[in-house]
């Protein structure tokens, strides 16, 4: 069980606010959609919303909203249910894992019990409901009971036939019994039996049809259920509401759908369906039925009333939702991308583009999203005689055109889309260019895309023949045939292509192909495929995973099990010289050894100061200095907020710092120290200056040029602290040489560039 200060990390976002100040170098921030919302909880003069991305808590007082995550508070990602505690005004979180978090005040423990017990069963927890202190987790394996004072498990109920396990969806109780909704019916047990953990105790109610009961609730006197034939038979068909009056189970209602949650607040029955809310009097008569808000169908999740009668809806498009009385519909959420789904990052400048990958056939992408200047926005509908968003199940790569930054390529199954300041306004297909369709379908894959010296598109065509297309500036396209070399329909990779112009692609399984065009067709003399042997590219393994250009034109290549090696004369590959990448040795545990030997290495990326980031596949990411041989940083998700110790893909702001770092669980990143040298000192500054007592974070002078050397002495002039800047950005912690922070002063800053003849000098201020 852990325990952790809350007020520090909480990060307060205001409900008129579009985005998060940019953070602290070495501070994390999540990017994470709030959009999606799951249930939604009440007390204690706020709303707690829980969302696929994290919470939000919204405050009614003054109409703030805070944003809670694994990077400023939480213990875990994917919260699965969520309940407000009146009794003791205690926040519960339950996760996919069975992880646990309480949150009272300004602190959070958490409880790993149910999470690390080792089980043969599914543990997810489906909800929460309180009495007095204790809350009873309905379990996919039964009922767990958690002391909410003691902060530990009390009591496991296996309440199946011969204590079996059996998914418990739901729980609620009255004055006698307690009632828990099952996979095959309704349990209940006497409150007052001092051995509820025996399943003896437990019995069966019978007057309801066999099948999958998902949500419960004691409303005047009464009992009220839901029978699933949704859940029961994977089809959307009508549920079915059932009424126990203490004798006997009838029929309340049907005929609106799937029913998702049952709440009981200000003496009335809220009944939550995928697309509507119905709110029920003492006498089970129907006072109000929502079906929509702003414009568009209702999805709501689950749905509550305040002591006020306000209306507050977890919606799976809306995320929070609420009407009050006399009020039309509002909705809030930070702002944040359409969704956690992400396969690929693009980042130049200040925008950060998003790929979210594929998604089935019957559910369509959510579109683009992109951050500009701290604010996300989103590209998703129908643009009339362009592209149709609704109709596309994968975007697998986005690229920013870096000789016009407003223009951004992404490639779908349809083809590719070409948007000018974030408006579509070209679609690439096999219709207006050379880009195939695999074989007889209607879909193309795309491998890579990249844009060369004179900004003409080249896009990798995979699975298809020719393998690689280039849309020139003045708008026409060439196609170019590599099947004397990598065969007819080759899976194909990421494109890369290098400061001689040189295009390098992976060939999936069979190694790296290098063209060097010089305008003439693919042949045998400009054409290589880099592989294995020695002499002909000597690469870690033929299947290769992802290919990186560095700061000083060294060709870095990743595998699928056999790390990492690098090409440090790329441009040999066709003079006859050696070529052959290179292992870099590092030492570890007293010994040598190859840099991440046997390793999967999905992504990489090199920063400003042309250190290296580099994913391992679960084993998080790593920051290496320039040439490898050193690890800077190693962050997981035990050691880190990283969401997963699977990285997917990395992208780096060379102007802040900051990297991005895409998970299956959603985009986090980091601010680094490192940032684009400029040409001169005329914008140097230090933040945060003044350096206050309460703060204890890192000091940065930046808008240096590159590998600058910086001096830092009190006002005698003595010496504090020397250092080198990482590309246009130099770290100071505020303490001397001895390892003591500074006192209360004004501290000189003198910058000299690399060859002398720049020089700066300006201050700092230290109050403690």
């Amino acid at each position: 069980m852990k325990n952790r200060l809350l007020s520090f990390f909480v990060f307060i976002i205001y409900f008129t606010a579009h985005s998060q100040d940019n953070i602290a170098i070495g501070q994390w921030k999540d990017n994470l959609s709030y959009q999606s919302a799951i249930s939604v909880a009440q007390g204690n003069g706020k709303v707690y919303c829980l969302t696929t991305g994290g919470i939000i808590i919204y405050n009614k007082a003054d109409n703030s909203v805070e944003r809670l995550s694994k990077v400023n508070g939480l213990s875990d990602i994917e919260p699965s249910a969520i309940n407000f505690n009146s009794y003791n005004n205690k926040l519960f979180i339950a996760y996919k894992n069975s992880n646990i978090d309480i949150v009272d005040n300004n602190s959070i423990t958490n409880i790993v019990d149910i999470k690390i017990k080792p089980m043969m069963v599914n543990k997810a927890v489906n909800n929460i409901y309180f009495i007095n202190e204790y809350a009873y987790l309905a379990c996919a394996f039964g009922i767990v009971v958690v002391d909410m004072n003691k902060y530990e498990i009390q009591d496991t109920y296996l309440i199946g036939s011969g204590g079996s396990n059996i998914n418990v969806r739901d729980i609620t109780a009255d004055n006698t019994y307690i009632y828990a909704a099952t996979d095959i019916g309704v349990y209940r047990a006497l409150l007052s039996s001092p051995d509820l953990e025996n399943f003896a105790e437990w019995s069966l109610m019978k007057g309801l049809p066999t099948g999958i009961y998902n949500a419960l609730a004691s409303f005047n006197g009464n009992i009220y259920t839901n029978n699933s034939k949704f859940l029961s038979n994977n089809v959307t068909q009508q549920d079915t509401l059932y009424e126990y009056n203490g004798a006997t189970w009838n029929h309340f209602t049907n005929g609106n759908g799937v029913v998702n949650s049952l709440t009981v607040n200000s003496n009335k029955l809220v009944v939550t369906y995928n697309n509507s809310i119905s709110i029920y009097d003492t006498n089970g008569v129907s006072l109000s039925n929502y079906t929509s808000y702003f414009g568009n169908t209702a999805q709501p999740g689950k749905a509550i009333l305040d002591n006020n009668n306000n209306l507050w809806i977890a919606d799976k498009r809306f995320g929070l939702v609420s009407k009050n009385n006399g009020v039309g519909f509002q909705y809030s959420y930070p702002n944040g991308p359409y969704s956690v789904s992400v396969l690929e990052l693009n980042s130049i400048e200040d925008n950060l583009w998003v790929a979210p990958g594929i998604t089935n056939t019957s559910i369509y992408t959510s579109g683009l999203y992109y951050n500009a200047n701290n604010e996300w926005s989103n590209v998703n509908g129908v643009f009339s005689s362009v592209v149709n968003f609704d109709t596309i199940r994968s975007i697998n790569h986005v690229l920013v055109n870096p000789k016009n930054t407003n223009v951004v390529y992404a490639s779908t199954n349809n083809g590719i889309i070409e948007l000018n300041k974030g408006v579509p306004v070209k679609l690439y297909n096999n219709k207006n260019s050379t880009l195939k369709n695999i074989g007889s379908s209607d879909s193309m894959l795309i491998g890579g895309m990249a844009v060369d010296s004179s900004g003409n598109l080249w896009v990798v065509n995979s699975t298809v023949s020719p393998a690689l297309s280039v849309k020139k500036t003045d708008g026409t396209w060439q196609s170019l045939d590599f099947s004397f070399i990598i065969g007819n329909s080759p899976a194909l990779g990421q494109l890369l292509i290098d400061e001689n112009n040189k295009k390098w692609f992976i060939v999936k399984g069979q190694g790296v192909l290098v063209y060097n065009d010089n305008g003439t067709a693919p042949n045998s003399s400009n054409t290589k495929l880099l592989t294995s042997a020695i002499g002909n590219g000597s690469l870690p393994d033929n299947d290769v995973t992802c290919i990186m250009s560095d700061l000083s034109g060294n060709i870095w290549v990743g595998t699928n099990g056999d790390g990492v090696k690098v090409f440090y004369s790329p441009q040999n590959v066709f003079t006859g010289q050696n070529f052959d990448a290179q292992h870099i040795f590092v030492q570890q545990d007293g010994s040598t050894q190859y840099l991440f030997a046997s390793e999967i290495v999905p992504a990489m990326a090199s920063d400003a100061a042309n250190q290296k980031w580099i994913s391992i596949k679960g084993a998080g990411v790593f920051l290496l200095t320039a040439d490898g041989t050193q690890e800077v940083y190693h962050f997981t998700q035990n050691t880190s907020p990283l969401f997963s110790d699977t990285v997917i893909s990395v992208a780096v702001n060379s102007k802040t710092g900051e990297v991005y770092f895409a998970t299956p669980f959603g985009i986090i990143s980091y601010r680094g120290t490192a940032t684009e040298g400029a040409n001169d000192f005329s914008n140097v500054y230090a933040f945060p200056n003044p350096v206050k007592h309460d703060y204890q974070g890192l000091v940065a002078i930046t808008g240096l040029m590159n590998n600058s050397t910086i001096k830092i002495t009190d006002i005698s002039g003595a010496l504090v602290f020397q250092t080198q800047s990482l590309g246009g950005q130099a770290i100071w912690d505020g303490k001397n040489h001895e390892g003591n922070r500074v006192g209360t002063g004004v501290y000189m800053v003198f910058c000299t560039s690399q060859d002398g003849s720049e020089k700066l000098a300006t201050k700092i201020l230290f109050i403690n």
